[in-house]
């Protein structure tokens, strides 16, 4: 039969389970000063009995770091003699920080005087960074989400622009929206390639080269992506300004079917704060990295794509022997300038051009020479004719320029300066030089001369051929005609 523990041995039992126990316990006077803490404290915050006796636990444990609210509340719960549950960090005696899960308990003697405090603690540091971890992963994947649903849809804008002019448009707004703590610019070889010329930059980046030599950039010199900022090794590239150069930044190529058509240039902004701030900013870069190569593969892709699709697109609207717009592109483009003449009132005019004689000169000196009269002509419009002007080969020696917002006046003054100009054209072929050429030329005006492109066309090719009855070499306006 079991005996009944004495008052003496449970006093013993109570003492050695608290010595003993898992918990880190601590017991202060009503005046919360140290009167005895068990082994388990020591262990956990490194401070003993002796040096804490008679003093307040918040003079060794509390540090900077201690959250200022929850330590209002247990001084709040220790004025008032309230329990209270409390996660706070504190710092040990080694100096290094934990945290500790408190139950701080006021003790009553059986008169409902208050005698003591009593704290049972445990450390949960393991478990909060493990929280703070799991937090941290979530709030990384989140990202991730969030980036591969923005790469979804810029991919989706990128395939579906349909000029180069549009697709930059998409990549300066979608890298702005992917990447805001980078500012960029993109590099495009030019025709010659020789040299990149700078079309769009965003996020800040205005101290930045027009252009610029392949040799002046490590990335297209070594044939693939280079990083700057990251690893133990490297060099500046000479593209990037010299106020900048101490920030990191990526050079990544724009290349698609073995060829390079461009460059990929993304700068940050340097940190300069302690370690962990530093270790993190790298951390960072990292991954701004693997995004910005993703971008690279994508832009690309999309720039190869717009380029095919626009030489495609050429070759279905330009002549091939003199490189003007052809019929196709003529008809498309009159009836949008007559959608827009309508919208705003602004007029438009059209010349036909015609050489004189052309049929003649072919039989007489032989196609060869025909189509290098025809080239010879085409290049002189191509450099005659202003942004406003836009020249365009009919058919054989058939020739067309659409005018916008040019009065009739003016629209007359052009065709007879480039008449005239015509006619001081020297054309070599064989080691022979060719005869002199002429030009006749007809003018009419929207909408006085026809509201419908097709009442427009007639009625310059009806001036065009009263400039040939007339005997040729001249320009004749289709109001004439009317009279």
């Amino acid at each position: 039969m079991t005996k009944a523990i004495k008052k003496s041995e449970l006093h013993d039992y109570a003492m050695m389970a608290a010595e003993y126990s898992r918990d880190a316990l601590l017991v202060t006077d009503n005046e919360d000063r140290v009167l005895w803490l068990n082994r388990e404290f020591e262990e956990m915050t490194g401070f003993s009995l002796n040096d804490m006796l008679g003093k307040s636990p918040a003079d060794f444990l509390r540090h900077e770091a201690t959250d200022d609210d929850i330590a209002a509340l247990i001084d709040e719960a220790l004025k008032y003699r309230r329990p209270i549950d409390v996660e706070v960090q504190y710092r040990s005696k080694n100096g290094d920080l934990f945290w500790m899960e408190s139950r701080i308990t006021p003790i009553f003697d059986q008169d409902g005087r208050h005698t003591h405090f009593m704290s049972s603690s445990r450390d949960v540091t393991q478990r909060r960074e493990m929280s703070t971890a799991s937090r941290e992963a979530a709030e990384k994947e989140r990202l991730r989400q969030r980036e591969r649903r923005l790469l979804s849809q810029i991919s989706e804008w990128l395939y579906s622009s349909k000029s180069l002019e549009e697709l930059l448009r998409v990549i300066s707004r979608s890298l702005e929206t992917l990447m805001p703590e980078a500012a960029g610019q993109l590099y495009i070889y030019a025709n010659s390639r020789n040299v990149l010329d700078l079309k769009i930059h965003w996020g800040g980046a205005t101290a930045t080269p027009e252009h610029m030599d392949a040799d002046d950039c490590w990335a297209l010199r070594r044939g693939r992506a280079y990083s700057y900022g990251l690893r133990p090794i490297e060099f500046p590239c000479s593209h990037v300004t010299a106020d900048s150069d101490a920030d990191p930044y990526f050079c990544i190529p724009i290349t698609a079917h073995g060829q390079t058509n461009g460059l990929l240039h993304l700068q940050f902004d340097a940190i300069t704060g302690d370690r962990e701030e530093r270790a993190q900013f790298k951390a960072f870069l990292e991954h701004r990295w693997e995004l910005a190569l993703l971008c690279g593969e994508q832009i690309s892709l999309a720039i190869a794509n717009v380029q095919l699709r626009q030489e495609l697109l050429d070759q279905s609207v330009r002549d091939p022997l003199t490189n003007l717009w052809n019929r196709r592109w003529f008809l498309d483009a009159a009836y949008k300038h007559k959608s827009h003449a309508q919208r705003t009132e602004e007029a438009f005019s059209l010349i036909a051009l015609d050489v004189d004689h052309f049929k003649k000169f072919n039989d007489t000196y032989g196609h060869d020479a025909g189509d290098m009269v025809l080239r010879t002509f085409g290049a002189k419009m191509i450099e005659f004719f202003s942004d406003k002007c836009a020249p365009c080969r009919m058919g054989g020696e058939e020739f067309m320029v659409l005018c916008k917002g040019l009065s009739e006046r003016q629209t007359l003054i052009l065709a007879e300066d480039f008449r005239s100009q015509v006619a001081e054209i020297s054309i070599k072929h064989s080691g022979t030089t060719l005869p002199p050429i002429t030009v006749s030329a007809g003018v009419s005006i929207w909408p006085r001369d026809g509201e419908e492109i097709s009442e427009l066309v007639n009625a310059v090719d009806m001036a065009l051929y009263r400039a040939k009855e007339r005997g040729r070499n001249m320009v004749v306006s289709a109001d004439t005609l009317k009279r």
